[in-house]
């Protein structure tokens, strides 16, 4: 459960910057066609998408600024490229462990069934119908990690 800190947004961005290098520099002496940050709270993954350019069909602000509206309902996120711009949504299990809460913050309650499906409903409508991401899949079997890729 990150809690956001201006330190790391600036490394990330660095970090992202570096990955997306070809995009950034058509001379970029160095980048990434595989990578993934470390788990960011929405403040922090929104600053590691907005210095992207459009790329393809992934618009680097307009994503960002769709990421608002999961602010507080999701565990954290992940992003970097797998080829193309790619971003993971971490869910949680608990009601305690969404982002921003502080590790002392009482425990809280199992996120239901429907709340966790609800939610996954609006954010396949946001990234895929909305923003343009190509597809919206699990991960892993957990069903609390998936991914969006765009092309």
């Amino acid at each position: 459960m990150p809690i956001t800190s201006t330190r790391r947004i600036n490394v990330v961005q660095q970090f992202v910057r570096l990955g997306f290098g070809d995009h950034l520099d058509a001379d970029a002496p160095f980048y990434s066609g595989d990578f993934l940050t470390q788990e960011l709270t929405t403040t922090e993954a929104q600053a590691a998408m907005s210095v992207l350019p459009r790329i393809n069909t992934f618009a680097g602000v307009q994503v960002a600024g769709g990421l608002d509206r999961f602010r507080g309902e999701v565990r954290g996120w992940k992003f970097g490229r797998a080829g193309t711009p790619v971003l993971h949504v971490l869910l949680p299990f608990w009601t305690h462990q969404v982002e921003e809460r502080h590790a002392a913050s009482p425990v809280g309650s199992p996120v239901q069934d429907t709340d966790h499906r609800a939610l996954l409903e609006r954010l396949r409508h946001t990234l895929v119908d909305e923003l343009d991401a190509f597809d919206f899949l699990a991960v892993d079997d957990t069903d609390h990690v998936w991914r969006a890729r765009w092309r």
